[in-house]
């Protein structure tokens, strides 16, 4: 339970952003502010460098994982083949309530990305959205397994999207983009969405590799 703890408490400093880059973190002292013993704490850390959100600097600590051109490559990989099978299920079901539940909530992502556009252009909160635009597709299925996947991608689908929406441009296209995908899914055109969807993934993944 307390390695539990440990991981929970990582987790979610990774996700806010909390850990600086290149920074190198004392398990040690990590675990006496957490008032955690350090092997759980360090059992923790392990665990989160097997899922590749941390790398352990042997005799100094650990610190956020850095990107590979493997680690991209793979990302872009796992959300084509999860997030294409679940946009084929959402077009072919628009006319079931679940099915127009779920496509108005992607409706509303596209809006607040409109609307984060149309203010401060804040990349994160953008990102934000984006992750949510596309974690409500898969959700729609309702297969927890390919959900837990998905979301264990979260970070590295987070901070990838941030990178690609530093060029100038990309959001307004990820935006026309996000509602193209959405026309096909309404309209049911099953055979466009994997075309769609490829060319969606396929900017950002070049974006974040020129960048690397």
């Amino acid at each position: 339970m307390l390695q539990d703890q440990a991981y929970e408490y990582l987790i979610d400093i990774i996700k806010k952003g909390d850990l600086e880059k290149d920074r190198i973190y004392s398990i040690n002292q990590m675990a006496r502010e957490l008032d955690i013993s350090r092997t759980p704490f360090r059992d923790a850390v392990m665990r989160l460098a097997q899922e590749r959100y941390l790398d352990v600097m042997p005799s100094k600590g650990f610190r956020l994982h850095k990107m590979t051109v493997s680690d991209i490559d793979e990302t872009y990989q796992i959300r084509s083949a999860i997030e294409s099978y679940c946009m084929k299920q959402l077009a072919q079901h628009t006319g079931t309530e679940r099915g127009h539940e779920y496509y108005y909530k992607i409706l509303g992502k596209v809006n607040s990305q409109k609307e984060i556009m149309a203010t401060d252009k804040d990349p994160e909160a953008f990102a934000r959205k984006d992750y949510e635009f596309h974690r409500s597709i898969v959700q729609y299925v309702g297969n927890e397994s390919m959900l837990e996947i998905y979301r264990r991608f979260m970070y590295r689908i987070f901070w990838l999207n941030v990178t690609s929406f530093t060029r100038k441009g990309r959001m307004e296209e990820t935006a026309a983009e996000h509602e193209e995908i959405l026309y096909a899914i309404r309209d049911g055109k099953v055979r466009e969405l994997d075309q769609l969807l490829e060319n969606h993934l396929e900017i950002p993944r070049k974006i974040n590799l020129e960048l690397l």
